[in-house]
């Protein structure tokens, strides 16, 4: 049988997670079979859903959605080392995310320029108009030694599509260090997210009711990319973190943001 994982690790784990106060020794001891039994539980809905959409199959699948190839990514990401010899697991994992996180912008980008001029269907102008937008040059120009240094949008490396949410817990502990200058704490994190999904909801009941109207279609992707970009956010941390510090809070709690409004 697989051995299951050392506590230290799942404590080096959740300080990657944004966890900042100490673990203690018999909490860490208790977080593995904690895990374990999740595990099992994830593994029995994954086998469920893998067998429902295949019945034949013999190989575990991620049954939500088709991700990147794992060996061809790390095969390619080989291909490109300098200084190391190998590529780990969770480097391969992690480039996935990344690059799906990737994709996700460009589409969304290129699918609002197509909007725009009224077509359904995403073309290669459109394309080449959203890689403009990102600041992507050729992708096929040769690889620069010494690549002039980019202004690195905080909020665009924030967002990572990790478990296919766009807004986590995980991006909004991150978030307010980055922005708010303190933690969050739990009921602060549940207001936030609820503000997130409670707007993006509007904005889907919106596009489906003016399918047949493309200058409201249009408006909708404006709006839904606001929303995305989290940008208002930002501004709702900034402020949240202000108050806080002005009480000599040590986290930004819920009573620093109820009364921010997040689109003004």
């Amino acid at each position: 049988m697989a051995k299951p994982w050392a506590p230290s690790h799942i404590a080096e784990v959740a300080k990657g997670l944004g966890i900042d106060l100490r673990i203690g020794g018999d909490v860490k001891t208790a977080l593995v079979p904690i895990l374990e039994t999740e595990l099992r539980r994830i593994t029995k809905e994954m086998e469920d859903k893998t067998l429902e959409a295949d019945p034949e199959r013999k190989t575990l699948d991620d049954p939500s959605r088709t991700r990147l190839g794992f060996n061809r990514t790390k095969g390619m990401m080989s291909d490109n080392l300098r200084r190391v010899d190998s590529v780990a697991a969770a480097a391969t994992v992690s480039a996935n995310e990344r690059l799906e996180g990737h994709l996700l912008r460009l589409l969304r980008i290129a699918s609002q320029v197509a909007a725009r001029e009224r077509v359904g269907t995403i073309k290669e102008r459109h394309l080449e108009k959203a890689l403009e937008q990102m600041g992507i040059g050729n992708t096929d120009a040769p690889l620069d030694e010494n690549p002039t240094p980019m202004e690195v949008d905080p909020i665009a490396e924030a967002i990572q599509p990790g478990t296919g949410e766009v807004l986590s817990p995980t991006i909004l502990r991150d978030m307010s260090r980055r922005f708010g200058g303190l933690p969050l704490d739990n009921d602060a994190i549940e207001e936030l997210i609820l503000v997130y999904y409670d707007h993006a909801a509007e904005i889907q009941l919106d596009l489906q009711e003016n399918l047949n109207t493309p200058g409201r279609i249009i408006d909708t992707l404006d709006r839904f990319q606001t929303l995305a970009m989290l940008g208002w956010m930002r501004r709702m941390l900034r402020h949240a973190g202000e108050r806080a510090r002005e009480q000599n809070a040590r986290k930004i709690s819920l009573e620093h943001i109820v009364h921010i409004d997040p689109w003004e």
